[in-house]
C-alpha cells in the first residue's frame, strides 16, 4: 500500500518511443508486502535492484548477475539489439531472421498461437515458440531470468496489470516498446506516442443485460445501479481475483470528479459522502449496500444473467460477446455509460530486453500488427467482436468504432499506487 508523506528516490532506466534510453532519478512511495497482482512494495526494490544489476553487469549473455569481474557498460547498451528505430523493412528483417531461425514468445493470450501458425507459413525457416503465461507470473519470470543474466524471450504479449507492467517492466527497460515507422502513422493515440507500448488489441469491462427481458439498455449512468430498481440485481466478477475488474473501480476512484458529476446528473443534487474519501469510493460502498453479487469470473456473471429472461445486469468482459452463441446467452453489452463506460484493458506487444532473435521478433510483431496496410493475416486473431484494434485503417467488427468508445484513458502510474488502497476498501465492504 502506498505510504503517504515520505517519498524516496529510485534509479530507473527511461525508454522513450524512439528507443532512446538513459538512467534517471525518480521518486516512488515505499510500500509493504507484495499483494497478488499489485506490487508497489516490490517495485522500489525491483527497480533499484535492476539499476544495481545494470551497473554491475552491463550485459546479459552468459555472465552471472552481480559478478565483480564484469565491467560496467553505459546505460545505452542495456537494451542491446532491442533498441531499434523501427526503420527496417520486412524483407530485410526476414533475411536476418532466417539466420536466427526462431522466435521465442511469452504471451498472456492464446491468440499468439494462431498468429504464429500463419506467420510460419508466410515466413518459412523461422519457428515460433509460444509459452502462455499469466501477466504477473510473466513479470516474475522475466525479472528473475534477467537478473540471472538470462535473456530468453524475444516478444512479450501481455495485458497490463494495474500499472505494474509499466512501472516494473517498461520503465526499468525489461520490456521495450517497438513501433515500426511505416506503421506508426496509422496507429491511434494513445498507443502511438503516449502509451507505454503498442496495444495490438483492447477490451474492457462493461455492463451486459438480458435481451429477453430488456428491449434496450436499462442502464445509462453507473449510479443507476445504486437505485432500488437494481437492488440485488447487479453481478460482477470478483476484482480481488481479476485485476482488470479492479482497474475499472480504481479508475472511478482516480476520476472521482467525473463520478460526482454523473451523480449530480442522475439525482439532481451534489453527492453526499458517507464516511468515504470521494465519489469513486462512495459508488463502491453504495453498490455493496444495494446488494452487489460477486461471482468468480466473467463467464459466471453472464451465465447468471444471460439465461431465460433475467432482469439482472452484470459486469463482464467485452470480448465475451464472441461466446454468446456458443454459451446460449441472451445478452448484449452496453457501450455508453455515464460518465465513462470503462477503462481499456490493453493487450500490449513488446520486444524483450536483449532479445536473442531481434529480427525475427520485429518481424513477428509486424505480422501481428497486420503489416503496413493493416490487412496482414497475423492480425485476424486480434480483430474480433468484443475487441478493438487501435489502427485507423483497420475496420472493426464491432458496432462501435474505437474512436467512438466512451472510455477513460488508462493511467497506469496512478492505478499502480491507488489500487492497493481500493483493494483494501473493497475487502472491508464484503
Amino acid at each position: 500500500m502506498r505510504t503517504k508523506g515520505k517519498v524516496n528516490e529510485r534509479t530507473v532506466l527511461k525508454v522513450n518511443a524512439k528507443g532512446t534510453t538513459g538512467m534517471e532519478r525518480d521518486t516512488y512511495a515505499p510500500g509493504g508486502k507484495r499483494i497478488a497482482w499489485s506490487w508497489p512494495g516490490k517495485a522500489a526494490a525491483l527497480v533499484l535492484g535492476t539499476a544495481l544489476l545494470l551497473t554491475a553487469c552491463g550485459q546479459g549473455g552468459s555472465g552471472s548477475a552481480g559478478s565483480q569481474d564484469t565491467p560496467a557498460k553505459p546505460a545505452e547498451s542495456v537494451q542491446g539489439s532491442a533498441a531499434a528505430s523501427g526503420s527496417e523493412t520486412p524483407e530485410a528483417l526476414y533475411e536476418q531472421a532466417k539466420k536466427e531461425g526462431k522466435v521465442i514468445v511469452y504471451s498472456t493470450s492464446g491468440r499468439a498461437n494462431d498468429a504464429a501458425e500463419t506467420f510460419m507459413k508466410q515466413y518459412p525457416g523461422i519457428k515460433v515458440e509460444v509459452s502462455k503465461v499469466k501477466s504477473d507470473e510473466m513479470m516474475d519470470k522475466v525479472t528473475k531470468e534477467q537478473e540471472a543474466g538470462q535473456f530468453n524471450p524475444d516478444v512479450i504479449i501481455t495485458k497490463e496489470v494495474s500499472g505494474a507492467v509499466e512501472e516494473e517492466m517498461v520503465k526499468p527497460g525489461r520490456y521495450v516498446k517497438y513501433l515500426p515507422e511505416d506503421l506508426a502513422e496509422k496507429v491511434d493515440e494513445p498507443y502511438r506516442t503516449q502509451a507505454e507500448g503498442y496495444a495490438n488489441y483492447l477490451e474492457f469491462r462493461t455492463l451486459f443485460y438480458n435481451t429477453g427481458h430488456y428491449k434496450s439498455a436499462p442502464v445509462t449512468n453507473w449510479w443507476d445501479l445504486t437505485t432500488p430498481e437494481f437492488k440485488g440485481k447487479v453481478y460482477t466478477a470478483d476484482p480481488l481475483s481479476s485485476p482488470a475488474f479492479m482497474d475499472l473501480f480504481t479508475t472511478m476512484v482516480v476520476h472521482s470528479d467525473d463520478m460526482a458529476a454523473a451523480y449530480k446528473e442522475k439525482f439532481g443534487k451534489d453527492i453526499e459522502l458517507h464516511g468515504t474519501e470521494n465519489a469513486g469510493y462512495e459508488f463502491i460502498k453504495q453498490l455493496f449496500d444495494n446488494g452487489l453479487v460477486v461471482l468468480k469470473g466473467s463467464d459466471d456473471v453472464l451465465d447468471a444473467i444471460g439465461k431465460g429472461s433475467s432482469d439482472a445486469v452484470g459486469l463482464a468482459v467485452s470480448g465475451d460477446v464472441s461466446k454468446v452463441e456458443e454459451k446460449g446467452w441472451n445478452v448484449r453489452p452496453i457501450y455508453d455509460i455515464k460518465p465513462k463506460t470503462s477503462v481499456p484493458d490493453s493487450g500490449y506487444l513488446f520486444l524483450a530486453n536483449k532479445a536473442p532473435h531481434p529480427a525475427g521478433a520485429k518481424l513477428f510483431i509486424r505480422w501481428m500488427m497486420g503489416e503496413k496496410d493493416g490487412q496482414g493475416e497475423g492480425m485476424a486473431p486480434f480483430n474480433e467482436v468484443g475487441s478493438w484494434v487501435p489502427r485507423s485503417d483497420v475496420k472493426t467488427k464491432n458496432e462501435v468504432a474505437f474512436e467512438d468508445l466512451n472510455l477513460w484513458i488508462y493511467d497506469g502510474e496512478k492505478l499502480y499506487f491507488e489500487a492497493p488502497k481500493v483493494r483494501d476498501f473493497w475487502i472491508k465492504q464484503k
